[in-house]
């Protein structure tokens, strides 16, 4: 039998998981330090693979510069300053990352308490349903009498 709190929980449940669901439930499967950790590896890789392009469009407008003066150039402190400027840019991009992630953590996690306080209350409504189709008494939430 259908009945209008299983609805009204139901409908609840189905609309945070077409809004803040896509982006809120895949956060559930992760401790806090897993995912912090694994999004600031990500932004890591994607700061690298930036920096690694930024750099090579940097080399080839000044290619004509690079040519003119091959012997002339230091390429040992080139090589330090380029060097010092990834360590920097990669640390900026962590450490953002790692403050983003943790706050969308922390915002995510009571509407998924919510969300799973939800779940639970409508597995015990079914689970009761269940028990009184079979011809089954209950008594309470904790015992079940056949």
């Amino acid at each position: 039998m259908v009945r209008e709190e299983d609805v009204k929980l139901m409908s609840r449940i189905a609309i945070y998981e077409k809004r803040q669901g896509r982006s809120e439930i895949p956060v559930n499967s992760f401790y806090k330090g897993d995912y912090v950790r694994l999004n600031a590896l990500k932004n890591v890789v994607s700061a690298t693979i930036t920096f690694v392009l930024t750099a090579t469009i940097t080399i080839a407008y000044k290619l004509d510069y690079i040519l003119a003066n091959v012997l002339k150039l230091d390429y040992k402190r080139l090589g330090m300053i380029l060097l010092a400027v990834y360590a920097v840019w990669v640390c900026v991009y962590w450490l953002i990352a790692r403050v983003l992630y943790a706050k969308r953590y922390e915002d995510a996690r009571p509407n998924i308490l919510i969300y799973n306080h939800r779940l639970k209350k409508l597995q015990e409504a079914r689970q009761k349903e269940t028990v009184k189709a079979k011809g089954g008494v209950v008594l309470s939430d904790d015992f079940t009498d056949f």
